[in-house]
């Protein structure tokens, strides 16, 4: 993890099976075992997502702005509560030699000023706890 830059770029993590874990992110039933506990979206290229986690009252937003399924999936990003800009978010699954599969998260768009930079390094926080409980679903049994 890098933060010392404007964008959050996340190390790679193994994960299984690639179409698999392209629909963790893009199916409702999948998202909610490992992310927001409550999810509207239309999975497609334009489409939009809208996450919220009721009890806290929070509510993020975004178009897809990439969707090639188990290859790259890209989004726009705005939580309600924050006062940042619309960020951006790129995921690129890549097949990995002994099976399954290696997952980059860039997230960028971030300005330069010190709340941005607070906000980017609460999104890596974030994205470390969440991409630990995604990477737990992909656990072989």
């Amino acid at each position: 993890m890098q933060r010392n830059t404007p964008d959050a770029n996340l190390r790679p993590r193994r994960f299984l099976d690639m179409a698999l874990l392209f629909d963790y992110w893009t199916s409702i039933d999948l998202l909610k075992k490992w992310w927001p506990p409550a999810a509207e979206l239309r999975p497609e290229l334009g489409g939009t997502y809208h996450f919220s986690w009721p009890k806290q009252d929070w509510h993020l937003r975004g178009k897809f702005t990439m969707f090639d399924r188990g290859k790259t999936l890209g989004f726009t990003w705005k939580w309600d509560h924050e006062t940042i800009d619309v960020t951006r978010v790129t995921l690129h699954f890549h097949p990995m030699p002994n099976r399954g599969t290696k997952l980059t998260l860039l997230h960028e768009g971030y300005s330069k000023n010190s709340e941005a930079k607070k906000t980017r390094d609460e999104h890596i926080e974030g994205w470390t706890f969440f991409l630990r409980k995604l990477q737990e679903q992909g656990q072989e049994p």
